[in-house]
């Protein structure tokens, strides 16, 4: 009697082992793809910011957008430097899509590109106005519709201010010294 409870027992494991090795080798269902496509209207000029200016940090921030039928839109972070994330999603969180006969969500992906150039004057850099340059929408490799938006600044560098100031500028040794006057050259004939 213990043998065949032995035997019943292990058919019954077997059974099942089998059962769970089927569901695991069984095709996930494929999602339903929604009909439609997304479209940016109009990208929220997005900024530099200051700090990773200053750091000399650049590089690509990916927003992945999801669309819904009435334009509502919600940005989510993909990748990218921590210093350049929250520009890239205040962007995109404040831009305007339209979704054409969409009947579900639509995914949107934009990428920004934040580069530094060598300017005229990298004392003066933090004046010069950063270029915004948005191309085409095109698709990635998921066939998501994307756009590339690339934000270009001028490189900043520290600068000694006194050498901004004028030639007749005293030195700060002659606060307090009686004569400042640039030594006399002396010609011995």
């Amino acid at each position: 009697m213990n043998r065949l409870v032995r035997i019943f027992l292990f058919l019954n494991i077997a059974r099942l082992f089998g059962a769970y090795i089927s569901a695991q080798q069984a095709p996930f269902p494929t999602p339903t793809v929604s009909k439609g496509t997304a479209t940016l209207l109009s990208l929220f000029k997005p900024v530099y910011p200051p700090l990773a200016r200053q750091a000399n940090i650049w590089g690509d921030v990916k927003v992945a957008v999801t669309v819904h039928p009435d334009g509502t839109a919600e940005a989510t972070l993909d990748s990218g430097h921590p210093m350049l994330r929250q520009a890239a999603i205040d962007s995109a969180s404040q831009s305007h899509f339209e979704c054409q006969m969409c009947d579900s969500q639509v995914s949107y992906v934009l990428v920004y590109s934040f580069k530094q150039v060598e300017g005229p004057d990298c004392c003066s850099a933090f004046s010069a106005p950063v270029a915004v340059e948005q191309e085409a929408q095109s698709t990635d490799e998921q066939g998501h519709p994307q756009t590339h938006v690339t934000i270009t600044a001028e490189q900043i560098c520290i600068c000694d201010p006194a050498s901004t100031l004028t030639a007749k500028t005293r030195s700060i040794k002659c606060l307090y010294l009686w004569r400042c006057s640039a030594p006399k050259h002396v010609t011995l004939e």
